[in-house]
């Protein structure tokens, strides 16, 4: 099962727009929001997220 992640946290601000949120198996969602290196994961992450929603919008997928 995967979870829909906002990459940005809506508790923190973050927007609940297609282009930053991404699916994450429960262990990697758990390590992007409570692990040690959650802000290089969220930067990574953030970057991925908005290369395929600008994919997927230009039917490359």
């Amino acid at each position: 099962m995967l979870e829909v992640d906002h990459v940005n946290e809506l508790g923190n601000g973050g927007d609940d727009i297609p282009e930053i949120m991404i699916a994450l198996c429960p262990n990697c969602h758990a390590l992007k929001t409570r692990g040690s290196n959650r802000r290089q994961l969220r930067t990574a992450l953030h970057r991925i997220a908005r290369q395929r929603h600008r994919a997927f919008l230009a039917g490359a997928l």
